[in-house]
């Protein structure tokens, strides 16, 4: 982020201590009385001189200022302090090892697989170019309690993650319930209620389906009867005929 580079924050720095060198110098209460003593009035300085004189003292401090410590001045000195730095640190990495693992400065260390990648040991990540190397033991320890403390943060984080899924799921199983006059109450049997006359309307058409299949059932029971009696009149001649389709 640039609010937390090392330009923001040295920039930030020097407008502090060019905004003391702004502050306006005032004469001292007691200056008189500092002054070696004069006969009569003669060399004698007034109040408003003195003001007019720290006046103009001020004005030439400020356009000084302006001059030497612009907003651009001052950002460029905190560019090349940032820059200074990081050379610093290059020329620290070509000296290293080569199978030496090194974290990237601009590593997003909340991402989950960059917490996986980070090694368990301290001795892998430094550069081993601090001379007396057992100095650097309370830095191992405390790299590997912040290490098992992120990955601990980064399992727990992965699992909300799963709930937060599984909430949002039953979330939008259970919306069509957040406005029950027009989603539920449809759907309940009361009187004059819409499912109620659904289930009437189903009635009066079961019935007159019955109906057509109990005629239907008569009519070809009639008609079955008819065809034996007119088979059972027939002579065996006839019979034969029909059956043939001679007749």
């Amino acid at each position: 982020m640039d609010d937390a580079s090392i330009t923001s924050l040295k920039a930030d720095f020097i407008r502090t201590q060019v905004r003391q060198l702004d502050t306006l110098l005032e004469p001292s209460t007691q200056w008189r009385d500092l002054l070696p003593a004069a006969p009569g009035d003669e060399g004698q300085l007034s109040d408003k001189t003195i003001a007019d004189l720290v006046g103009k003292v001020n004005d030439k401090i400020r356009q000084h200022n302006r001059l030497l410590f612009s907003a651009q001045s001052q950002r460029h000195v905190a560019e090349q302090i940032e820059s200074l730095h990081w050379n610093l640190v290059s020329g620290e990495l070509e000296h290293a090892e080569a199978d030496t693992v090194v974290v990237r400065r601009d590593a997003e260390l909340t991402d989950a697989q960059v917490i996986q990648a980070l090694p368990e040991e301290y001795e892998d990540l430094t550069l081993n170019l601090h001379p007396h190397r057992e100095e650097l033991q309370d830095q191992a320890e405390r790299y590997s309690q912040l290490r098992e403390e992120l990955v601990d943060l980064s399992r727990k984080r992965d699992a909300l993650k799963r709930r937060l899924a599984q909430h949002q799921e039953l979330r939008r199983l259970v919306e069509p319930l957040d406005e029950p006059q027009r989603n539920v109450q449809p759907n309940l049997v009361t009187r004059d209620g819409e499912l109620s006359q659904e289930l009437d309307r189903m009635r009066v058409l079961m019935a007159r389906v019955t109906g057509r299949v109990s005629e239907m059932g008569n009519s070809r029971g009639d008609m079955q009867v008819l065809q034996e009696t007119e088979t059972a009149s027939l002579t065996d001649q006839q019979k034969l005929a029909r059956v043939m389709g001679l007749g």
